[in-house]
């Protein structure tokens, strides 16, 4: 089986296999229902940090700093999708946000 995606980030693409890419889109799939270009963005997103995570060596080695891009840009990415997201009806579905504060 090939890899579903077209990964373009020159240095993980190699490090990217068929293996994380599944994992990739489980749990992207565990998010929600995503229209596919959507769904598309964040599994090669998860499937960067997956592959960060794994091939990681050292804590400020270049897998360390992609990984801290990836996981702001898949947040971001996340929070588009579900406020392009409809439901059943065609309604935009409900964005819940909280106000986090220290103490």
């Amino acid at each position: 089986m090939a890899l579903t995606n077209t990964y373009n980030d020159a240095y993980l693409k190699s490090h990217v296999n068929e293996e994380r890419e599944l994992r990739a889109i489980d749990e992207v799939a565990e998010l929600g229902t995503f229209a596919a270009d959507w769904n598309s963005r964040l599994v090669i997103l998860r499937t960067y940090i997956i592959t960060c995570l794994e091939c990681q060596a050292q804590p400020d080695d270049l897998f360390a700093a992609k990984l801290r891009n990836y996981r702001d840009e898949f947040e971001s990415v996340l929070n588009q999708a579900r406020a392009a997201t409809d439901d059943d009806e065609g309604n935009p579905l409900p964005t819940l946000t909280i106000a986090i504060e220290r103490a």
